[in-house]
Order: C-alpha cells, then sequence, then structure tokens
C-alpha cells in the first residue's frame, strides 16, 4: 500500500500523537489553531513581511541559496513579533510531545527555531532532508534530537507546494534515500498543523500555480545541550523577552542545562529581572 499521514482531531489525546509519531514520524492534527488565532498570527506576520522580497537576505553558506528557494519569504524571530505565536509554542499537542521524546535524553529542551514560510507561485521544490541534518556532525544512531511543528496559515495542497513528507523515514539508516513513491504530501486546510519528528525527511513542495501563496509557520523544540538553529538572544529583543512567560522564557535559552548556557557562572534568568 502507499504510504500515508494520519489526519486525527485536535481533541486527540497526547497519547494517541505521541503513537502515530512513534509510527510513522509524522501527523496531521486537524483545526489546531482556533479561527481567532489563525486570524490573529496572518495580521501579526503581514506586518513583517510588507516589503519583503523573496529569498535568503544573508546566507551562511552558497548551498544554502538554493534550499532556502528564490521565490519563498521567510521571517524568524516569531517570538518577538507575534503574540499568537507565544501561545502556539505552548499548544499541548506539541509540548508534550515534545516532553515525550526529548525529555528522556535532556533535563528540558529549547526553542529550536521558528520561520514563517511563504512559498510563492512558480518555486521548486525544496530538496528533501531530515532537519536534525543540521547537527550533521552528532554520528549514528542518534537519540531524538528533536520534534517539530508546520502549521498551514493557508490552506495546503499539492498544487500550491504542501509540504513533502516520508512516513516511517524517521528510523530509517542516515544513508537512505527516498522514492517518489514513498513521497507524501502534507495537504490540510488552513489552522491545522503537521507534527513530525526532526529526524523525518520532508521539504517544501513546488508552487505550480500562478496566483496562490503557501504560507506556513514552524516551530521546534531541540534537547537542551544542543546549540539552537537560531540564535535568540538576537532575534528576539531582550525586553520583549522580559514580558514573556517564563516558560517560554526558558524555552528561549534563559534557562540553564546544568553547566551549559550559564552567566556569572549561575542561571542566566538573573538577566530577565
Amino acid at each position: 500500500m502507499p504510504p500515508t499521514l494520519e489526519q486525527i482531531k485536535n481533541t486527540a489525546p497526547s497519547e494517541q500523537i505521541c503513537e502515530v509519531l512513534e509510527r510513522d514520524g509524522g501527523v496531521i492534527v486537524e483545526d489546531i489553531l482556533t479561527t481567532d488565532q489563525l486570524s490573529s498570527l496572518n495580521g501579526e506576520l503581514d506586518r513583517h513581511v510588507a516589503g519583503l522580497a523573496p529569498g535568503l537576505r544573508h546566507p551562511t553558506e552558497e548551498e544554502m541559496i538554493e534550499f532556502y528557494g528564490h521565490s519563498t519569504i521567510r521571517i524568524d524571530g516569531l517570538p518577538g513579533k507575534s503574540d499568537t505565536f507565544i501561545e502556539m509554542m505552548q499548544l499541548r499537542h506539541l509540548t508534550d510531545a515534545a516532553d515525550y521524546f526529548l525529555l528522556p535524553n535532556c533535563q528540558d529542551y529549547l526553542f529550536n527555531t521558528g520561520q514563517m514560510i511563504e512559498i510563492q507561485p512558480g518555486e521548486s521544490a525544496q530538496f528533501l532532508h531530515r532537519d536534525e541534518d543540521a547537527w550533521q556532525e552528532f554520528p549514528a544512531p542518534r537519540p531524538w534530537l528533536e520534534v517539530e511543528a508546520m502549521f498551514a496559515l493557508t490552506d495546503f495542497t499539492i498544487a500550491n507546494g504542501a509540504t513533502q513528507v516520508v512516513p516511517g523515514s524517521h528510523r530509517w539508516p542516515l544513508d537512505r534515500v527516498a522514492k517518489p513513491e514513498e513521497i507524501v504530501q502534507a495537504e490540510m486546510s488552513a489552522g491545522s498543523a503537521l507534527i513530525y519528528m526532526g529526524a523525518t525527511i520532508h521539504g517544501g513542495g513546488e508552487n505550480t500555480t500562478t496566483d496562490e501563496r503557501r504560507r506556513g509557520t514552524f516551530l521546534g523544540y531541540s534537547v537542551g545541550w544542543l546549540r539552537t538553529e537560531e540564535n535568540m538572544f538576537l532575534t528576539v529583543p531582550l525586553e520583549k523577552a522580559k514580558t514573556m512567560p517564563v516558560r517560554i522564557q526558558e524555552l528561549l535559552g534563559y534557562k540553564a542545562h546544568r553547566s551549559i548556557g550559564v552567566v556569572d557562572v549561575g542561571s542566566p534568568m538573573v538577566m530577565l529581572e
């Protein structure tokens, strides 16, 4: 049988979400955002996207230009740009999955990165990858390093670039390449989310439309002893961080992981006082 992505209701217990993630490496949770949250988030992001041109603005490596796309707009620093995004960070569907998969491997996990990704008409498909390959020096076998979610802020369709996913690939050897028949696309309505493991092979889809922008927002949590992909101390202003809930401050990195991330040989939380 061809692979599929299971879709479950937002009322499903966290145990069911974790069970499907354990089996498939990805699951779609329907209507995870309320209508008000979806509207607020899009409105908050609109203000930051206005006037931005597609493409990578400050590439760290040449190959990242192609990876991030020539017709795709991306922004990060979302906890400092959107109050609704902070609500998303605390959704139990995602945090319970992070508790289940990551806490056996760390004292606490961190907010790894969050981006708004708007795939515009004519964008080609992103090459398939594992997000945890950001730490590609980490040898196999790896523990679970990352749990993530892609939230659909517009309808995700095959035509406009719904995320490509390879179910089951989170348990594959790192050198195994996905065959075309093993790839599915995460078609879902606006307000739904694809929750997936950092070890799951995936990538943005091709936008073959002439007039549809596929907008999504993803966020991920990684074990607390890894350096995060996004530098939260620069993308989220300190004065803004001081106003956030304590748990969000911890997730942004103001909580030491034992002796990692300390300030003056002690807790960095003192910087927020």
